[in-house]
Parts: structure tokens; C-alpha cells; sequence
């Protein structure tokens, strides 16, 4: 009787605890998750307007709910997301078909079904797909299911899932419907630094141009640098202003560049390293994300340990910054739309640094302005390492001109206003431009300056706007063509409009 009694009593408080958690999700936000059955509950999300039985052992994240509605447990994650393409050129039927063009290109993943399937009246398209199992990871989630529910031809809600087994679809999710949509969602967290133990040098430069900076400061990435130092020494004689920070580029396929660092560093200089997790294998470069997180660049990330404490000089480390867009080899969209990959391979480098007392970095991170392709999968948000992993949050657009179909010129605000204040709103970081320019091609650069000049002190997050003195050029040309010139130095009146704005913020 006592034994009974007892499963009575854990029946109630279980009962109670699932109707409070229901309750209080019903009366301050519009999704909740209630009691189904001994092994799975009902999730409802009223302002998309879809209603999903999952198993009750997975725990929810709603910290970004309005890109996605996260389950998960150590051996399974399901992921809910909504994607409207109201105003749009993209549909459903490109959603389908253009959404797995990246999983086919990327050798390390393998489609080993897809097909529709009736849900209670509902089809879904399902796409199954794999990958090697990570040899280092005991429950390595390599088992993949994309189900996405078209709602109308301008609507879809998918279902992704990841587990360390073969996925039982129907056994996960026992049903799906919609239902009618009603109420405002609830708002997603807001993210914040955590204080970091950066050596003396670098604190004194975080503060100085971050944490107590009222104004904003220059830096310029100069193609030459510093292999011809003067042209760098040239411009700031030119421009009359010395920028404090520079770009340099790096991949895995390349070693720490020892003299471009000291370099930099006997001319003052702060670098801003960006570092691509791409190798050159078997002549042809490569994503190693996988690699990196198997421990197969451990050597190399020891030997870049130890060449960024030999520098002990501050570093703004920017890693794999516009992973948002398809032209990246590790974007999400050609790595098994899985964003967990790229957190997981941030972290770990983060983790390595940490090992061998690395405290002279400043981690970047920076999404692109837009996700190509902009579907919910690939939303910038869903690529956030978390606030242990990240110093400063990275924005970055440029004034393309219209040399390509479809660009259009853009004033330095249509350029920014659109996901500045997005980023505003979403993280408490300090902020930086990592790279910018404006292109010749289509209006008046000389005037776009200007307004850029008088316009970024509007944008107070920012503190660090990084100039980009180079050239794009059109491949499909035989003969070396300029496509976007967004060169500094070439237009008299353009010298000096630069020139003007920069004494304002000296």
C-alpha cells in the first residue's frame, strides 16, 4: 500500500508540475508543452500554427524560438522551424529542391532516401542522409531526417533531426498537425559577454577600443600588407590617420604567418587574423570541420597556440565569419544544414586555445548581413557558439554597386540599418565593422563617404569599423576584369572625403 501510494503521489506532482509548465507557457507566451502519453509530449507553437507529439525525455530550448524550437537529449536533437516566403521569390518547391543541393555537394554526406509520406491526412517530404561517425564522439549524432510540411505554397515547417542511431521517424514523431495561428511569440533571449582573462595587453586594447570607447576607430585592410609595408605607411600619410588595426586572411592549408605578424606588430599594428577551417586535400580545397573536431589539426592548432602566445601582442581572431552564406564551405547549407557542426568545431578551437594558455585573443564573431540561402536552417542566430565563445559580435556589408544583376547602390544606411539594430537588440557585445567599402560601379563613392562619415556615429555599438582597399574581379571574363572596385586610393575626391571624415573620430 505505501508503494502504491508513493506512485500515486509521483503521479500528481509529475501531473502538476506538466500542467504548471503548461499554465504559465499558455498565460505569458503562445507555446507550450503539455502531457500526451507515458513516453511523449505535445508541444504547441500557436503563432505558427502547428501542433507535434515528441518523445518526453528530450528537453526544450526556446532561446531562439522564433528561428527554431530545439529538443534534445544526448542520443537525439529535434529541431521545429518555420520559414515564410510571403514577398519572396522562394516557394516550397524551391525550398525542396534547391534546400539539398548543398548536402549533395559535400562528399562527406550521403542521401540515402527521400520521399513523401502521409502524416494523418499531412505529407511530408522526407529526406534521410548521413555521415561518417566522428571517431572522438561516443554518441556522435550522424543519422539525419529533414520532414518539411507545406502549409501553402508559401509556407513550410520542417522537421530536422539528428540521432546517434538510425532514426525511427514514426517512433519520434508520433503525429503533426496545423492548426490555426493565433498570438505573438515569445521574445528570444538576449545574449551577453562573459569577462574574459585577457593578458595585460590585450585588456588594455579591449578597453581602449571597446568596453570604453565613446567614438569609433579605423582599421583597414591593405592587400599589399605587409609584404610592401610602405603602401599601409602611404595611405596613412595620404589619409592622415593611424589605423590601429588590420586584416590579414589564413586557412588551414597555410602555416601562422610569422613575418606578417611580427610585421604588424613592429608597426603597432593589431591584427585582425580571420582564420577558414579549409585544408587544400588532394588539390582541391575542403571544409574540415569534421577533421578538426576528430582531432586530426590538433598539431596544428598547437603549433598556432604557441605561435599567437610567442606574439604576446592583442589579436582580434575572427573565425569562419560569414558562415550564413553558400559561397562558404562551411556553411551549414553545404554541411548537412547542420549549425551544431560549426559550434562544435568553434568550441573546440576555443577549447584548444584555452589548453595552452592562449590569452592574447579576442574572438570575432561575424555573421554575413543576410543568410543566403534564407531559410530558417541557415538563420545567422542558429550559428551562435554561445556567450563563453564570443568577445565581440562582427557585422558586415558592403556598398556592391550594381555590376552583378540583381545588386543595387546602397547608401551606408540601407546597408546597415536593416540587421544593426536586429544585433542591437539581440546581443549585449561591443561591435565591430570587420569589413567594408563601397563599390565604384552605380553612384557617386565619393558622396557615399561622405554620408558614411556622418552617418556611422548613429550606429553607438559599433566601435571599430575596418575600411577594405581591394578589388573584386569578374571570373567569367577571359581578360582580368574589375567587377566591384572598392579601392580607397585611386579617386582624388574620394581620398578626400576620406580624409575629411577620418579627422572627425581622430
Amino acid at each position: 500500500m505505501k508503494f502504491k501510494n508513493i506512485i500515486i503521489m509521483s503521479a500528481i506532482i509529475y501531473l502538476f508540475t506538466i500542467f504548471n509548465v503548461a499554465f504559465a507557457s499558455e498565460t505569458n507566451v503562445s507555446t507550450m508543452m503539455e502531457f500526451y502519453s507515458s513516453s511523449h509530449n505535445k508541444y504547441t507553437n500557436n503563432p505558427y500554427g502547428y501542433e507535434i507529439i515528441l518523445p518526453n525525455n528530450l528537453k526544450l530550448n526556446e532561446d531562439i524560438v522564433s528561428v527554431k524550437s530545439r529538443f534534445e537529449s544526448d542520443d537525439l536533437v529535434v529541431e521545429i522551424l518555420y520559414d515564410n516566403f510571403y514577398n519572396t521569390l522562394d516557394s516550397t518547391t524551391t525550398y525542396n529542391s534547391y534546400g539539398n543541393k548543398g548536402i549533395e555537394r559535400n562528399e562527406e554526406f550521403q542521401i540515402t532516401d527521400e520521399y513523401n509520406h502521409n502524416f494523418n491526412g499531412i505529407y511530408g517530404h522526407i529526406v534521410l542522409y548521413e555521415r561518417r561517425k566522428l571517431k572522438n564522439e561516443e554518441s556522435d549524432r550522424n543519422y539525419y531526417a529533414t520532414i518539411s510540411f507545406s502549409r501553402t505554397s508559401k509556407e513550410v515547417v520542417t522537421i530536422f533531426m539528428k540521432s546517434s542511431q538510425p532514426l525511427y521517424i514514426e517512433y519520434i514523431m508520433q503525429n503533426f498537425k496545423f492548426i490555426e495561428k493565433s498570438g505573438q511569440l515569445k521574445s528570444d533571449v538576449v545574449f551577453e559577454p562573459v569577462k574574459k582573462n585577457f593578458d595585460k595587453k590585450t585588456q588594455e586594447f579591449y578597453d581602449k577600443y571597446f568596453a570604453n570607447n565613446e567614438k569609433v576607430d579605423f582599421g583597414i585592410f591593405e592587400p599589399t600588407f605587409p609584404t610592401y609595408a610602405y603602401r599601409l605607411q602611404q595611405l596613412e600619410g595620404i589619409f592622415d590617420y593611424n589605423f590601429p588595426v588590420v586584416l590579414l586572411y589564413n586557412t588551414f592549408s597555410l602555416p601562422y604567418k610569422t613575418d606578417y605578424m611580427n610585421k604588424a606588430k613592429e608597426l603597432g599594428k593589431v591584427v585582425e587574423y580571420t582564420l577558414y577551417t579549409t585544408d587544400i586535400v588532394d588539390g582541391k580545397e575542403k571544409d574540415i570541420t569534421l577533421d578538426i573536431i576528430e582531432g586530426k589539426y590538433d598539431e596544428y592548432l598547437e603549433q598556432l597556440a604557441q605561435s599567437f602566445n610567442a606574439h604576446d601582442f592583442p589579436v582580434l581572431f575572427r573565425l569562419n565569419n560569414e558562415m550564413n552564406g553558400a559561397w562558404v564551405l562551411y556553411s551549414s547549407y553545404l554541411v548537412g544544414k547542420d549549425t551544431d557542426l560549426y559550434i562544435e568545431c568553434w568550441r573546440y578551437i576555443y577549447d584548444k586555445f584555452q589548453d595552452y594558455g592562449v590569452d592574447n585573443l579576442i574572438f570575432v564573431w561575424n555573421p554575413n548581413e543576410l543568410s543566403f540561402p534564407n531559410f530558417a536552417y541557415n538563420n545567422y542566430l542558429s550559428y551562435y557558439p554561445g556567450n563563453k565563445y564570443v568577445d565581440i559580435v562582427g557585422l558586415t556589408a558592403y556598398n556592391t554597386g550594381n555590376y552583378y544583376y540583381g545588386e543595387k547602390w546602397r547608401s551606408f544606411s540601407e546597408a546597415y540599418d536593416h540587421f544593426y539594430f536586429d544585433y542591437a537588440a539581440r546581443f549585449k557585445h561591443p561591435m565591430m565593422i570587420t569589413e567594408y567599402s563601397s563599390s565604384s560601379t552605380g553612384g557617386n563613392k565619393t558622396e557615399w563617404f561622405k554620408d558614411m562619415f556622418n552617418t556611422i556615429n548613429k550606429y553607438d555599438r559599433i566601435k571599430l569599423a575596418v575600411l577594405w582597399n581591394g578589388q573584386d574581379y569578374d571570373t567569367s571574363k577571359p581578360n582580368k576584369t574589375v567587377s566591384r572596385n572598392y579601392r580607397l586610393d585611386l579617386d582624388e575626391s574620394v581620398i578626400q572625403v576620406i580624409k575629411e571624415g577620418l579627422q572627425k573620430y581622430k
